[in-house]
């Protein structure tokens, strides 16, 4: 078999910016309440700003 390929710090933040894009595309889909929308929201761009800063 071969060895598990080691996820970089990158590709983790990536993974954590689309898990939550996720998680808010489903909430918006079952009309889940606007605040907690809105948190997710804030999630979403929170992880998207960490992926784009500057190392």
């Amino acid at each position: 078999m071969f060895p598990s390929p080691r996820i970089t710090g990158s590709q983790e933040q990536t993974r954590a910016a689309l898990k939550a894009m996720s998680a808010y595309f489903i909430a918006t889909d079952q009309a889940r309440p606007r605040q907690e929308r809105q948190q997710l929201a804030q999630e979403w761009l929170a992880a998207v700003r960490r992926l784009r800063a500057p190392r």
